[in-house]
């Protein structure tokens, strides 16, 4: 309808993203934004100069378990090592009620200024920070340290003690074995000592922690020792009452009288077996080498005697006289004789020498043959005299194990409970304040430029909201392609506003004077602008019959068809401009044709024709006055009388303009519709509400009869805030106009 935009287009043009939207926004609202950033900002300054300055002091504590272990062990019950969940401890620790007790009575903060009861009342702002920090912090008490605290702690303690926690805070350097007592007041002397306090008795709490531990664990020990060493008691009277009911001596060890006996016996029999073997091979080896015929003069025993070899000794020299006496005197000489006989002396004293080592042998083999006899039948004799007492000794060996068991656990303990005590006597620094709290001399809270920082984030936010807030209920048009994004109709010309009196006329009509004073003007250009879009909204057959209405008074549809109808004239054409409005007539009353008759007179058919029409001579455009009032305006408009008039203007006229009524709020404009070739929609720039015109657009009857839309009394000193579109119209085309 009406000759609206491709949809595709259009639709194409929503959905693209343009820059220039926020640059353009920003440029009309910059001021607003800035204002309202500058006033937070203001009020955050003047904030942050009435809150208290709080002051924030850290003192530093290294946990170092690695201490303890110069002993050789743990104390019981103590032992952890570093991770997450010792820190965790720690921190709950010196968090909880009892520990920051000490601490309040330690340092008398329930008469302390800011910490105790009577502390004097923070100021408005303060208190308006505090409550929301608190929204935040994890300074209540746990559910179970009020409980315990309701039953045993003082009403001022408890005050001082949550006051104390609440400006406190406990956190580990990140990969560090450091505990960060940090403690914020509003005197910096005051937050240095208290944080120092803080880690001085977590110093002491781990000592006497320590302490009491070991304590614990010696009285521990001890009550063991005691039932244990009753326990060794009563086993070890147990074995020994067995032993002596039972007669079964210990000789050594675990090992009775019989048992020991055996065992000798054993041994010695195990010797003898072993001697027999060696004499009764060193025997059959003889008889051996008898039986071959072989010299036993080669047995061990026979060359290891000494009166064999004290023989042959013997024999050696008496051979070897022998040899030179032969030599020297011959074979039959008497000494020749004498040592040869001595020679066979010597041979047969070896010889039965000889042989009675082999019959010593013999006799020794017998002799220890006989003994490891005797010595088998004692070792059986034994043997079964310890099988009798086999049961008793298993029982005995019961007795003895539980005995030894219960030995060996009270030793176990003993030494422990010696070392818990010596470990108990040795003071062992598991913690240490390596950093100690000093005053600061910076404010911790509030921070100026955190404050700033938020105020100016806040301040902007709050400004751009308040700008799009405003831009929102901003419901007119305020740029061409927001009337066509909103409307589908295509914009022909933006009418900028201008003061008419600077046209110079004297006593005429205010637009024409301008327009026809000023042809090379803006405003001009406009307008014809205007008249040209209405021409080229129907190319073949151009309109000559143009009605110019509104959705609302007060928008210049009356001033722009004046001007429409003075450009057309200008232009050399016969141009025709009727005042349509019957019931506020504009048009009548800025060319001064209140008492003339007009278009009512003439289709009333009360007035002729003749001398009816006015025409302007600075223009030379003619005007139809309205005529008289009426009580039927619709009617006549729309009547047959009008409807042949229009077509006899046709014939006479090149281009006439109707000034009609506002469609929002009668229906005249909506009767003259069909009888003029094209209607020209007026809005007026940033005012007429967007619902408002849709509506009136609506409400205009025909297909594709709006020619287009003029946005009407447009500021172009703010425009270019507006969009792109705005920009045609801009300081960039200046140079082209005059006046």
């Amino acid at each position: 309808m009406h000759g609206q935009i491709a949809a595709g287009q259009q639709v194409e043009d929503g959905d693209r993203f343009d820059l220039h939207f926020i640059v353009d926004f920003l440029a009309r609202r910059w001021m607003l934004i800035l204002a309202v950033m500058l006033s937070v900002l203001a009020l955050t300054f003047v904030i942050v100069m009435t809150l208290t300055p709080r002051y924030t002091s850290s003192a530093q504590i290294l946990l170092d378990p690695n201490s303890r272990q110069n002993l050789g062990g743990d104390l019981a019950g103590i032992g952890v090592s570093i991770d997450s969940a010792v820190f965790d401890n720690q921190t709950s620790i010196i968090s909880s009620v009892n520990f920051l007790r000490r601490v309040v009575e330690k340092q008398n903060l329930t008469k302390d200024p800011e910490f105790g009861v009577s502390s004097n009342s923070p100021s408005f702002f303060s208190a308006i920070v505090s409550s929301i920090m608190s929204l935040f912090s994890s300074s209540d008490m746990p559910e179970q340290d009020k409980s315990i605290a309701d039953g045993t702690i003082p009403p001022d303690v408890r005050t001082s003690i949550a006051k104390l926690k609440a400006g406190m805070s406990v956190n580990r350097l990140q990969r560090t074995a450091i505990l960060n007592v940090s403690v914020t007041s509003t005197d910096p002397e005051r937050a240095a000592r208290l944080a120092n306090a803080i880690a001085d008795e977590f110093i002491v709490d781990q000592l006497e922690n320590r302490f009491e531990s070991a304590r614990r664990a010696s009285d521990w020990l001890t009550d063991r020792l005691q039932s244990l060493r009753e326990a060794l008691r009563q086993s070890e009277e147990a074995v020994t009452k067995f032993r002596t009911e039972n007669k079964l001596f210990q000789v050594t060890g675990s090992t009775t009288l019989n048992q020991q006996q055996l065992s000798e016996v054993n041994a010695e029999l195990l010797k003898i077996q072993t001697e027999t073997a060696a004499k009764r091979a060193k025997y059959e080896q003889a008889q051996q080498i008898t039986k071959e015929g072989g010299s036993v003069e080669s047995l061990p025993d026979v060359i290891q005697s000494p009166v064999i070899g004290s023989l042959r000794g013997r024999l050696a020299e008496v051979s070897s006289r022998e040899a030179d006496l032969v030599t020297r005197y011959g074979a039959r000489h008497p000494m020749v004789v004498n040592v040869r006989a001595e020679r066979r002396e010597i041979e047969n004293q070896i010889n039965a020498e000889v042989q009675r080592i082999v019959a010593n042998l013999k006799n020794d083999y017998e002799v220890a043959q006989s003994r490891a006899d005797a010595m088998s039948a004692n070792v059986a004799a034994a043997s079964g005299q310890t099988g009798a007492e086999s049961s008793l000794a298993v029982r005995l060996r019961e007795l003895e194990r539980d005995a030894s068991a219960n030995r060996v656990l009270y030793e176990t303990f003993l030494n422990q409970s010696k070392l818990t005590e010596e470990q108990s006597q040795v003071t062992i620094q598991e913690a240490r304040i390596i950093t100690p709290a000093l005053p600061s001399s910076v404010p911790s809270f509030p921070s100026k430029s955190l404050f700033l920082t938020i105020g100016g984030a806040f301040g902007l936010a709050f400004g751009l909201g308040l700008a799009v807030l405003l831009d929102m209920l901003n419901v007119g048009f305020s740029s061409p392609r927001q009337v066509e994004e909103q409307t589908g109709l295509a914009v022909l010309s933006t009418i900028e506003w201008v003061d008419l009196t600077e046209g110079g006329g004297q006593g005429g009509v205010p637009s024409v004077d301008y327009l026809v004073s000023k042809p090379l003007s803006r405003f001009s250009e406009s307008i014809r602008s205007l008249r040209a879009g209405i021409q080229m909204s129907n190319v073949d057959n151009p309109p000559r019959i143009v009605e110019v209405t509104s959705a609302a008074p007060g928008e210049g549809k009356s001033m722009l068809a004046i001007s429409l109808a003075v450009s057309a004239a200008t232009s050399g054409k016969r141009v025709l401009l009727i005042d349509c409005d019957l019931r506020r007539p504009s048009v009548t009353q800025q060319f001064g044709l209140q008492d003339r008759p007009g278009l009512v007179e003439l289709l009333a058919q009360s007035a002729s024709t003749e001398g009816i029409l006015h025409r302007d001579k600075a223009s030379g455009v003619y005007v139809l006055a309205s005529g008289a009032k009426t009580q039927n305006p619709p009617d006549l408009l729309g009547s047959a009388r009008m409807q042949h008039l229009i077509e006899q203007l046709r014939e006479s006229f090149d281009f006439v303009v109707l000034d009609a009524p506002p469609i929002g709020p009668v229906i005249d404009a909506s009767v003259l519709a069909p009888l003029v070739d094209k209607v020209l929609f007026v809005v007026r720039w940033n005012a007429t509400a967007r619902e408002f015109v849709k509506h009136a657009i609506d409400r205009i009857p025909g297909d594709r009869k709006i020619c287009g839309l003029a946005l009407n009394m447009v500021d172009l000193r703010r425009t270019p805030r507006y969009g792109r579109y705005s920009y045609y119209s801009s300081a960039y085309y200046k140079k082209y106009y005059v006046g």
